[in-house]
């Protein structure tokens, strides 16, 4: 409220009493002005009366194809809305329901609908795409976000093959000219999430991409299977029992390219780079062997 000086006393101790909705000074008790009562005229003692007694709607939103501007009906679903709407309709539900099951955040799937009306109308896609569609777009949406989530588990959550998904997600990143990356940093957390690792691997393993990151080594790389590989040496670093086989099939990385990372990163990273606690990082992992 801006300030508002005593028309009695010139004080500014001014109070606003929501019960007879006045202005008045508390130095001189002068009622200075009237104001009016934002909150509603009514009460509501639970969640049921208060939605029957609103006149207001929700807010838009662009996960709605109309962005919740339109009224209801009792007409058939076919007769009232075009054959795009109807495709909008599916594509944002399932969306929604698929960000829902994952646990994303709903910038993410609001970003997806925006992505969604950004498609152009002459723009045509088959059947197969159409089934790979919301997936697809929440995948781009995670990049454009930086957030890391495997198309793995887009791919089970839309009950698709993950190589659809890619192809359609290639198709729209190219058409709406957006390129979305991840850092390092946020696999790396996820990585160290997923493991229930502590934070100061986490810390460590930072430093590890930070120091590889100087050398120029982590250009044109996997960051994945790099952020993998910082998480690996990090554990062994403090002693952590962690083998190549549970990052393998917890984080989603190729085995053959986790080596070869962890490998590289031996190469390239000196004494100087980590404090090293336990020798065996530098020691070759077994565990991905078999007897």
């Amino acid at each position: 409220m801006n300030e508002v000086n005593c028309t009695s006393c010139g004080g500014t101790n001014i109070i606003e009493d929501k019960s007879s909705g006045e202005l008045i000074c508390v130095d001189c008790g002068n009622v200075i002005d009237k104001v009016i009562y934002p909150d509603p005229e009514w009460r509501a003692y639970s969640y049921g009366d208060r939605v029957k007694r609103e006149r207001t709607g929700a807010p838009t939103t662009p996960l709605l194809h109309d962005l919740g501007l339109s009224t209801r009906c009792r007409a058939y679903f076919k007769e009232v809305y075009s054959g795009r709407d109807r495709m909008m309709i599916k594509v944002l539900s399932e969306i929604y329901r698929i960000s829902s099951s994952l646990n994303i955040p709903q910038c993410v799937a609001q970003t997806a609908a925006v992505f969604l009306r950004k498609i152009d109308e002459s723009s045509k896609f088959s059947r197969i795409y159409l089934r790979s569609l919301p997936a697809s777009l929440l995948y781009l949406s995670l990049k454009a976000h930086g957030i890391p989530r495997d198309l793995r588990e887009l791919a089970e959550a839309a009950g698709t093959k993950q190589e659809l998904i890619r192809r359609c997600y290639l198709k729209l990143s190219k058409s709406m000219n957006i390129r979305g990356s991840i850092n390092a940093d946020a696999y790396i957390s996820k990585i160290v999430r997923i493991l229930r690792l502590p934070g100061e691997v986490e810390r460590l393993a930072n430093q590890i991409y930070a120091a590889a990151a100087l050398e120029g080594f982590t250009q044109g790389k996997n960051r994945k299977a790099m952020a993998a590989a910082s998480v690996y040496l990090a554990a062994k670093n403090f002693g952590i029992p962690l083998s190549q086989r549970s990052l393998v099939s917890e984080v989603g990385v190729s085995g053959n390219s986790l080596k070869r990372r962890i490998r590289e990163f031996k190469a390239v990273l000196t004494d100087g780079d980590i404090r090293r606690k336990d020798q065996s990082v530098f020691e070759e992992d077994k565990s991905c062997r078999k007897s």
